[in-house]
């Protein structure tokens, strides 16, 4: 096998078989044609050879006589020759055909396996970690500049839809090939999106529950019933994402989850689209989407010169327009649109290496710790007053950006042999993964918790005032590890659950028969 892909012994062998063929095939039809001399007085039928093809026929059409044999022996002799020459044609045609494929073996490189990114993991948790204390840094009395610096909620939320993307991409496709997983494409969409959905639903409805007296209780003392049903309604249906200046009732950070359901619905049908397109094509396309996302906030800038506004550390009444601010914020469109910019960054690292692609880059510890500190200094700035830029241009034109390029670089460290970055090796620590294994219930816990000690009409039914004005600003370092605590028991109790994730499974399934797929 290895003699036929020798390139030049192959094409000088190929090259004298086939001269071989030609003199054995010349010396067929001369045997052939000076050894008869009778014709055979029955009807001669066809004589085929291995490749189907009339000899006689073809003989006539190359201006050849009909063959006449002298005698049975040269009739014999002629057929034997004849024969011979055919086994060499399909013996070179079958030399031809394996140095080929083994050729293009050689050729193609090895797929390379998919590897858990642990990284990943810990970023979740920097990430949420950021906007809970965003969300109730003002119980901890702190100054004009650490105030601005740790509310910057609006940029750095836009993180995890990016994130959301990222992953569901790598999880989905094909490395080193421009193809969705068949998992995937065997996956009728209703029930692809039911188990993403359901990865993180039940855990949201448990903490409504767990937390409705409290949720009712505020609606019904300022709303009425009816608006505390409407409100619950929206919540347990996660649908307040819609509602740009309802998003936040009752558990208020779930929006995010509101927001990240469409996107999952629409995943099932994007992401093989993009599994396909080569790397100059994703260029495209995410530059395409990247426009798309940022028009909306170029015209509400425009139209409110609110082109240097900290939003985060601003009160609501004081935005301009705050419902189409909000409708920036909080509209599942606009997710989706962050959602596949992070499935677009992943499919070019995927196609790293790929046939007719380029390889992947050199990286080296520069290459995620610049994108790295570019957002932390984008952060810094903004709070000192020298970046003067809205939170919805920030997110759209630096803060995205420059996060889709650590986690594209954190990607390519992760995949290497032996990880050398030490970014990535501190972010794969077991305890920092550890941490970020609990990013998901802090999330989801983090807001009710809050409300409990820092809700006036709440805190002050349970506790006579809020832990800021019972304890103090300390209490919430207190709040915080209550919050972690409270994070780890959710994980350990439900989402580890066997039972939880078996009933899950099974809602799932009737879920999905419902709407025609199994």
């Amino acid at each position: 096998m290895t003699m036929y892909c020798n390139g030049p012994v192959h094409a000088w062998r190929g090259r004298r078989g086939t001269v071989l063929v030609v003199l054995a095939t010349a010396s067929a039809w001369s045997l052939l044609s000076q050894c008869c001399t009778f014709a055979v007085p029955q009807a001669r039928g066809k004589l085929l050879d291995a490749t189907g093809t009339d000899v006689y026929a073809h003989g006539a059409e190359l201006g050849m006589q009909e063959p006449k044999f002298s005698s049975r022996t040269s009739f014999v002799a002629a057929g034997a020759l004849l024969a011979a020459t055919t086994a060499s044609v399909e013996r070179l045609k079958l030399q031809h055909r394996m140095a080929a494929e083994s050729s293009e073996t050689e050729a193609a490189p090895p797929k390379p396996k998919k590897v858990r990114i642990t990284a990943f993991d810990s970023i979740r948790f920097f990430l949420i970690a950021y906007i809970v204390c965003g969300h109730f840094i003002t119980f901890a009395a702190p100054g004009p500049f650490a105030l601005k610096a740790i509310s910057q909620i609006n940029v750095v939320v836009g993180a995890f839809f990016a994130l959301s993307g990222y992953v569901a991409a790598y999880t989905t496709t094909e490395n080193a090939e421009r193809a969705a997983s068949p998992k995937l494409l065997n996956t009728p969409p209703p029930k692809w999106f039911l188990q993403r959905v359901f990865g993180y639903y039940p855990l949201h409805l448990l903490v409504l529950l767990l937390f409705s007296p409290m949720f009712l209780f505020s609606d019904v003392t300022f709303s009425g019933w009816p608006t505390a049903i409407w409100r619950g309604f929206l919540s347990a249906g996660m649908l307040q994402a819609w509602f740009p200046m309802h998003a936040e009732v009752w558990n208020a950070p779930t929006w995010f989850l509101s927001a990240l359901t469409f996107a999952m619905a629409a995943l099932p049908f994007a992401l093989p689209v993009l599994a396909k397109q080569s790397k100059s094509e994703l260029r495209r396309t995410g530059l395409v989407l990247f426009f798309i996302g940022l028009l909306p906030k170029l015209g509400y800038c425009y139209d409110h010169q609110a082109w240097g506004m900290l939003e985060g550390a601003m009160s609501p009444k004081a935005m301009p327009n705050l419902a189409i601010f909000n409708m920036q914020r909080f509209n599942p469109f606009y997710a989706l649109i962050e959602v596949l910019l992070g499935a677009v960054a992943c499919r070019l690292v995927m196609l790293d290496g790929a046939k007719g692609e380029e390889k992947a880059p050199k990286t080296n510890v520069l290459s995620t710790l610049v994108p790295l500190l570019g957002m932390v200094a984008v952060v810094v700035l903004r709070a000192m007053g020298v970046l003067e830029l809205s939170d919805l241009l920030t997110r759209a034109l630096v803060f995205i950006p420059l996060f889709l390029y650590f986690l594209m670089s954190a990607h390519r460290a992760s995949v290497l042999p032996e990880v050398k970055d030490g970014v990535v090796k501190c972010l794969g620590s077991k305890f920092l993964v550890a941490l970020g294994n609990l990013a998901f219930p802090i999330f989801v816990v983090h807001g009710p918790i809050g409300q409990v000690f820092y809700k006036k009409v709440i805190a002050t039914k349970l506790f006579g005032g809020t832990m800021l004005a019972v304890v103090g600003p300390q209490f919430f370092y207190a709040y915080l590890a209550i919050v972690l605590v409270a994070a780890w028991v959710l994980q350990k109790a439900f989402l580890t659950n066997k039972q939880v994730s078996s009933l899950s499974s099974k809602a799932v399934e009737k879920l999905s028969k419902l709407f025609g797929s199994s």
